[in-house]
């Protein structure tokens, strides 16, 4: 209760975002589907509709509201806490990890791995639609960095802290080790979203591991340097202004 009555302005913050950022996902998500899936989920009467409803809730209570509450139990624990404040460093470090994942998004995605892969270079022949961009900013920016970091992250420093290192000083590594780890996990939690759109090949792995990987990293680095409302601005805005250039240059 005391980390909800301190934290609850964050805590609502994540709820809102993670809310309407889910909606749109599900929307987003229902357009990138195949025929064969879209006639499976109506066999089961799921309309565009129920899916943008409940991807809402799972990704504004579930995955923002329930992991943002033990991820600042677990973060605080570990001395991993830092409140939201103007840093000049920071912003300068953000903006250039911001633009360098926008960069590599769009277009060095389309212009390295579209050339391999026709999916992939036909991803970007289609102007963002509105669900797309609002879902990158929300969930890409909040509710994954919520859950990758703040909790997943967290969590895992908790741990190994507990069991290694009572008592006394988590060393560099451990960190490191925390964020390399969210960092692959980050990468593989995109392959699913893959396979629903396109067959899965050793190189769209790749593509995953490298791209989603490494950004992954920098944003644990901008959590654990500077809190995580700098890897929450670098990750949603790194979804955001790679829209805005494709809705400019396609």
């Amino acid at each position: 209760m005391e980390y909800i009555k301190e934290h609850w302005k964050f805590l609502l913050f994540i709820l809102i975002g993670g809310l309407i950022g889910g909606y749109f996902l599900g929307y987003y998500y229902y357009d990138t589907l195949t025929l064969e899936m879209i006639e499976k989920l109506n066999e089961q009467n799921v309309t565009k509709e129920i899916l943008a409803i409940s991807t809402m809730i799972q990704y504004g209570i579930l995955y923002g509201v329930v992991l943002a509450f033990f991820g600042i139990i677990f973060s605080k624990k570990i001395d991993l806490w830092k409140e939201f404040k103007y840093d000049k460093k920071a912003v300068i470090i953000t903006c250039t990890i911001t633009i360098i994942g926008a960069l590599i998004l769009f277009p060095f995605d389309k212009l390295i791995f579209g050339s391999f892969n026709s999916w992939v270079y036909n991803l970007y022949n289609t102007v963002p639609t509105f669900s797309k961009v609002i879902s990158g900013l929300l969930v890409g920016g909040i509710i994954e960095e919520v859950m990758m970091r703040l909790f997943f992250m967290s969590l895992i420093i908790f741990i190994i802290s507990k069991l290694f290192y009572k008592n006394k000083e988590v060393p560099t590594k451990v960190y490191a080790i925390a964020n390399i780890i969210s960092a692959l996990l980050f990468a593989v939690g995109h392959i699913p979203s893959t396979m629903s759109m396109t067959t899965l090949t050793p190189l769209l792995v790749f593509r995953c591991f490298l791209f989603n990987g490494a950004l992954g990293l920098c944003f644990g680095y901008l959590y654990r340097k500077y809190g995580i409302g700098y890897a929450m601005i670098s990750h949603g805005f790194s979804h955001l202004i790679s829209d805005i250039l494709m809705i400019l240059f396609i």
